[in-house]
């Protein structure tokens, strides 16, 4: 078991478990915490990841091919990187007032380490503090997010995504069998909603939806500021956005394909104010 600190200028230390759950840990060095983004995010000025790999595992995760070799690439789910003096890192950036920054792009800042080492939650608290204030988004599907939702009340600028891929949990668990309920993550939408947190709703890559009139009903009472849906990440290109091949064998045993995705998708668009 390692420990890191929990922020530049506070000392308390963190103990790092070794495992959580089938989940190996091990903590890296974060010389630098923001990254300039390319591609579908380009519109960013940043992308931050408080750490690599991801304890989700979902199997049809574009990131995991984002990482070097095939061994870490195959047993994705199954470690994360826990990133050391993140705030330190943060601390050495000047003028990100302003700053578009996505939190969570290639990895979930609310997966489950997160609520035994806060690494996204010392982050928040730097940033809320900052007299340049950046412009936050943050992706995740982890209901855990809701726990700070005292930090994203000190932001003039915030929205937290929320990722959906199905109304069924029977097909979720097929995906992402990791990832908390549908029912648990509407719930922490609603609780963020109420608390006059920005939302959106993310449902990428978009599964086969059993009731779309029905979830396009759940979706709309939400009431996000943005909805959208993509379809499976896929290039042939290494190091790029893919999709992992048992999500693809899963996906063609429900018969899913991109052209029942844009009909479901077109769907939903018409039924759900703010979809793009």
């Amino acid at each position: 078991m390692s420990t890191i600190q929990a922020s530049l200028f506070e000392l308390p230390v963190i103990k790092v478990p070794s495992r959580i759950g089938r989940t190996f840990v091990r903590t890296v060095d974060a010389k630098s915490i923001l990254t300039r983004p390319t591609g579908r995010i380009r519109t960013f000025d940043y992308s931050l990841n408080p750490y690599r790999g991801c304890g989700f595992g979902c199997n049809y995760c574009y990131a995991a091919f984002f990482v070097p070799d095939d061994v870490s690439r195959d047993a994705w789910g199954e470690w994360v990187e826990v990133k050391e003096n993140t705030v330190a890192a943060l601390a050495r950036h000047r003028d990100l007032g302003g700053a578009k920054i996505l939190v969570g792009s290639a990895t979930d800042p609310y997966q489950p380490i997160e609520a035994t080492v806060g690494v996204t939650r010392a982050i928040l608290e730097h940033l809320a503090n900052r007299f340049d204030q950046p412009h936050l988004v943050i992706q995740t599907r982890g209901p855990l997010v809701t726990r700070d939702i005292d930090l994203f009340k000190k932001f003039k600028n915030l929205r937290v995504n929320m990722s959906f891929t199905t109304d069924s949990d029977e097909i979720r668990k097929r995906f992402e069998p990791a990832c908390a309920s549908i029912d648990r993550r509407l719930d922490a939408l609603r609780e963020l909603k109420a608390a006059g947190i920005g939302i959106g709703v993310s449902l990428s890559p978009m599964l086969p939806i059993e009731d779309p009139i029905g979830f396009a009903r759940t979706l709309r009472d939400l009431d996000a500021d943005q909805y959208w849906a993509g379809y499976f990440h896929s290039s042939e290109r290494r190091f790029a956005s893919n999709t992992g091949k048992r999500a693809l064998e899963v996906a063609k045993e429900f018969g899913w394909s991109s052209s029942r995705f844009e009909r479901t998708k077109e769907m939903l668009k018409q039924l759900v104010p703010r979809f793009a």
